[in-house]
């Protein structure tokens, strides 16, 4: 554990050839009372959406022939929380422009921030290989491939597949030749998820839909979509999550009739609880959800496999395209969808952060106009964070941290790996420079601002295991000047990690371990 100065800060900066560049992450803070001085806590965009102290609205409005509505005004919109008005403290009209791409980084340096910048939503592809049929699986990428051959103009969009884990296809791009390129030669596996075929001949698999009773593809599931919020939390925004599979492994409404559990799972036993708490993640990543039923048209009973994606369709702001054919123009709606919207902000009335679920409905002057747009938050406070649960929060880092999983982007940094010499006793030194604004600090009864970061390597060989260091923990606790001086520079972190000669792929984790907010990257160091 290190204390940190602000001669270290500056040394690293200038010492290491680490540009000491603060990326656009800023948000707006909140008035403070005298009451909550205590608690102030440094409000970076990714630390308010994990305190939900602000509450950021995307909606998306639309006439009543679905096309966009583009000269709405702030005066238009009233904001509802359980039914009492808000004061909306920002409005803001997103329309596309044109994406830029950020300066080159040093040689040796690496980042986990976004490489581009402009307005607008991104677009995620999933393809959900766990929950849906193979046939069925295998006709929705060949129908997304055809759509990309058409050579549309698409917002940055990245692909994702979910087999045994869920790993990054292609990274943002708006090449639709570089998308449809990795989808050609990606090869999904045979389904996994049905233990048996006893299992398979089961009233819950057959006319219920082949997935809402299965462990493997629910437990799949709930780490992907939780994941997936890690990873784009730091990406500015709206996101359109476009979810291609048959169905989601949750069941809302539980037939008490059936005689017999099912995998370990209680007759009668609702997900929504957990279907609430992944969907809540995901409004505060500012993903919306468009599921997408790769099965087509069906003649079964698929309401209880829809059932829970609809649910999080709504109450993220999204739409749902089942039992038709034209998967393409499902996936061409879903990216075309979002590309124009509104951005409203407020902090909530009700200060009382008692973890339950507060209701959001936003009213318009303007008749006929159709609004998409989250539902609600859990109304989950900063001194409520997922540090209570240990177990949880070192599987997510564990699960960041594995080869080829994308980066997580709670947390921005930039870093470099040094090659073993004498200076560092013969170690890998691997020196961070996390950007102040996506950490939490917490202004204290001292009068310092206060944050605890903590980082950590794996090093992967050519062959074997990963070679985990032990991790390091950087606190501060900072004078009003020095916290300011700060703001301009870097957070520094360092660890350093003994391996033997030979080429390794390095996993580097940053943990915010207030918020429990994680930042990752990849970088590459020979020893010789």
């Amino acid at each position: 554990m290190i204390r940190l100065r602000l001669q270290h800060a500056l040394w690293f900066c200038v010492g290491l050839a680490l540009p000491c560049i603060v990326y656009a992450q800023s948000g707006s803070s909140a008035p403070e009372t005298a009451t909550e001085k205590s608690s102030a806590t440094y409000q970076s965009q990714s630390v308010i959406r994990a305190t939900t102290r602000l509450v950021i609205l995307d909606a998306v409005a639309t006439d009543d022939k679905g096309h966009p509505v583009s000269d709405l005004k702030a005066e238009d919109f009233t904001v509802l929380e359980n039914g009492k008005p808000q004061k909306v403290i920002s409005f803001r009209f997103q329309q596309s422009k044109p994406i830029t791409r950020t300066v080159a980084l040093p040689p040796n340096v690496v980042t986990n921030a976004p490489q581009y910048s402009g307005n607008g939503s991104l677009n995620v592809i999933l393809l959900d290989a766990i929950n849906s049929d193979f046939s069925n699986h295998v006709y929705a990428q060949d129908m997304l491939i055809k759509y990309l051959e058409t050579g549309p103009a698409i917002q940055p969009t990245a692909v994702y597949a979910l087999e045994g884990k869920l790993t990054l296809l292609h990274d943002f791009t708006t090449d639709t030749k570089a998308l449809r390129d990795v989808l050609v030669r990606f090869k999904p596996q045979g389904p996994t998820h049905i233990p048996d075929v006893y299992a398979a001949a089961t009233a819950v698999f057959n006319p219920k839909g082949s997935f809402q009773a299965s462990v493997q593809g629910r437990d799949l599931a709930i780490n992907a979509m939780r994941f997936l919020g890690h990873a784009l939390t730091g990406y500015p925004g709206r996101k359109n999550l476009i979810w291609l599979a048959d169905g989601f492994p949750f069941n809302l409404f539980p037939d008490i009739m059936l005689s017999e559990s099912v995998q370990g799972v209680p007759n009668g036993y609702s997900y929504s609880p957990e279907v609430a708490k992944i969907t809540d993640e995901l409004m505060n990543a500012q993903i919306a959800v468009y599921p997408i039923d790769a099965a087509g048209v069906n003649q079964g009973d698929s309401f209880p496999a829809h059932a829970s994606m609809r649910s999080m369709s709504e109450r993220t702001g999204g739409k749902t395209f089942f039992n038709r054919n034209d998967i393409d123009m499902g996936v061409r709606t879903s990216i075309d969808d979002g590309s124009t919207y509104y951005t409203l902000e407020y902090y909530p009335e009700d200060r009382k952060w008692n973890g339950k679920f507060r209701t959001i409905e936003i009213k318009l002057a303007r008749p006929k106009v159709d609004l998409q747009y989250r539902r609600g938050y859990y109304a989950v406070g900063p001194d409520t964070t997922v540090r209570d649960n240990i177990d949880r929060v070192s599987k997510d880092l564990s699960s960041a941290l594995v080869m080829d999983a994308p980066a997580s982007t709670g947390v921005m940094f930039q870093a470099a790996a040094i090659a073993p010499t004498e200076k560092n006793q013969n170690k890998v030194l691997v020196n961070f420079a996390i950007d102040p604004h996506t950490i939490a600090f917490e202004q204290r009864n001292d009068d310092l601002q206060h944050a605890s970061i903590g980082c950590v390597v794996w090093a992967y060989p050519e062959k074997g295991n990963p070679i985990k260091s032990e991790g390091e923990t950087a606190n501060a606790a900072l004078k009003p000047a020095v916290f300011q001086q700060l703001m301009k520079a870097n957070f520094p972190c360092r660890q350093t990690i003994t391996l033997k000669p030979g080429r390794y792929t390095l996993r580097l984790g940053v943990i915010d371990r207030t918020t429990n907010l994680i930042g990752t990257a990849s970088s590459s160091v020979t020893v010789p």
